[in-house]
């Protein structure tokens, strides 16, 4: 069939005494070295030919079907005066890859199976007789009512030759179809020895002139989909040591359609996908209430623009100002199956400041903190935490990117020995006024904070009050409230939090209280009842 070839821009590095690939066979070749990014891969691969002088062309195959052609970039080392000129990719059909074993074999496979179809269609035929044989003996007096008794027995005679003729041709045919049976399963076996993988692949042309010929080495870098890596962490937890390990590893896997038997593997925490682009602001129209389509397609805009350890060695980490990624030790192999491999990037300890947090309003229970400094070189990527506290499992979380010199908290789940209790002391709703008449609306709580610990913990109760909307509702702290540590914690309106140090063994109490006041003549004030979340 007639090969249509597509010519791409190549990047071409000549060096000096650079040197290009012929079309003469390869003395060694394979990927040597990958980087991995969070949703794709740059393969290299090299490649040693023998070079012919004058003007040639040296094809490399097979290639990865879904190879960015664009990407693809070539230079050579080894011979002098060797020039590049360009490249052409094209993708071969996986039919075209059959050799003249395979086809032999496919032709006589199907052989086989046209012989098994045709004793099946015999023995169905022998079949019909012998019923049709059996229905006479079933039937013989309505067949033949007058039949004199002394020719029964030539009858008889008759009808049981026929029946056993039959049952023996039938009996042969079976022998055959055993027979036949096994030769297509030795066929299948041979044809799968020999068969070629049949996908489709990509095929790589690069042209070159050379005035000598020689040994030369082509490297070829292209980029491909259907890799990534994702980080996942650990972080344990020494509780009387206040220290915490924390432990970074990666996911990686890939499917490109090309194995990476022996490669230099690269974690990049570059995001190709995100770079090349910045995101544009369109216009914000405001306007009535009838121009509200408008509003929806601005709403949808900005919608779219928010959305975005056993012991093993370590993996190095290579950084520049604007860049980093880790080296894995060793060179490593990944088939292109999908299969999840897990490497280990980093190992530190840290230490960290202990505390414990509670919101009574929705959970009777404390909850264990740790809070250290994030004093890695590259910022950590979003990603999975397991949790762990002195040994044991106590519970899984995300975080987000975290850059270095950044806090790191992290909750290691329920501490038993803080008890907070939270109880309604007033709830009550009247008037006041004489000129200005108000409704008012008293309510307060009475929060305790036992320590069972042997030693001082501090601890963080956090609550809320209502927040108004409207000027004419007006919400206050009663004057008896413990006045709290910090309002509004984390930009969160009506949030409001207590930092304790109860002793070992002690008792705190923390009294919150609060009014909301309207005027008589407003009706529908809502959300007095407090919701749960």
């Amino acid at each position: 069939m007639a090969r249509s070839f597509r010519t791409l821009t190549v990047a071409f590095l000549l060096l000096c005494g650079g040197t290009l690939l012929p079309v003469a066979a390869a003395l060694a070749e394979g990927v040597s070295e990958v980087t991995v990014y969070p949703d794709r891969a740059t393969v290299t691969r090299v490649h040693t030919v023998e070079v012919s002088r004058g003007e040639d062309v040296v094809r490399i195959h097979p290639l990865p079907p879904r190879l960015d052609a664009a990407s693809l970039r070539v230079r050579a080392e080894g011979l002098e005066g060797l020039r590049l000129r360009h490249a052409e990719t094209r993708i071969i059909q996986g039919r075209e890859l059959s050799n003249p074993e395979e086809q032999r074999l496919t032709e006589a496979l199907q052989s086989a199976q046209d012989q098994r179809r045709r004793l099946d269609d015999r023995r169905q035929a022998h079949e019909i007789k012998l019923g049709f044989i059996r229905n006479l003996t079933q039937n013989a007096g309505a067949v033949e009512p007058a039949l004199p008794p002394d020719e029964w027995q030539q009858a008889w005679s008759l009808i049981g030759d026929g029946a056993r003729e039959e049952l023996e041709r039938i009996t042969l045919i079976e022998a055959d179809v055993r027979d036949v049976d096994q030769e297509v399963e030795r066929i299948r076996r041979e044809l799968d020895a020999v068969r070629t993988d049949r996908r489709d692949t990509v095929e790589a042309a690069i042209h070159y002139s050379s005035p000598d010929a020689g040994t030369a080495s082509l490297i070829i870098e292209y980029e491909v989909p259907g890799a990534t890596w994702t980080p996942l962490y650990e972080a344990r937890l020494d509780t009387a040591a206040d220290r915490m390990e924390w432990v970074q590893q990666a996911e990686v896997r890939q499917n490109t359609g090309e194995a990476w038997e022996n490669v230099i593997l690269h974690l990049s925490t570059a995001r190709p996908a995100l770079g090349g682009r910045l995101p544009e602001l369109h216009p914000w129209f405001i306007d009535v209430a009838q121009a509200s389509p408008t509003l929806g397609r601005e709403r949808s805009a900005q919608d779219m623009l928010a959305a975005p350890a056993p012991a093993a060695e370590a993996a190095t980490l290579e950084t520049t100002e604007f860049t980093s990624q880790y080296r894995v030790p060793g060179r490593v192999s990944l088939p292109p199956d999908n299969r999840v491999q897990r490497f280990l990037l980093t190992r530190d300890e840290k230490e960290v400041e202990l505390s414990v947090r509670a919101v009574p309003l929705l959970s009777p229970h404390a909850y264990l903190f740790a809070e250290t400094v994030f004093e890695g070189a590259t910022p950590l990527l979003p990603g999975s935490v397991n949790l762990f506290q002195d040994g044991q499992l106590v519970g899984r979380t995300r975080i987000g990117t975290v850059a270095p010199g950044a806090p790191l908290h992290l909750a290691f789940g329920v501490d038993d020995r803080i008890e907070v209790d939270r109880m309604l002391d007033r709830d009550s709703m009247g008037r006041q006024g004489l000129l200005r008449r108000q409704q008012r609306l008293v309510r307060s709580y009475r929060i305790t904070i036992d320590n069972r610990h042997d030693s001082t913990l501090p601890v963080t109760v956090l609550d809320r009050m209502p927040v108004s909307r409207d000027e004419r509702i007006q919400v206050n702290l009663m004057p008896e409230t413990t006045e709290p540590d910090a309002r509004d914690v984390d930009g969160r309106l009506g949030v409001l939090a207590w930092e304790l140090e109860p002793d070992a063994g002690a008792t705190m109490a923390i009294r919150f209280g609060y009014t909301v006041s309207w005027p008589e003549d407003v009706e529908g004030v809502h959300g007095l009842d407090p919701p749960w979340r």
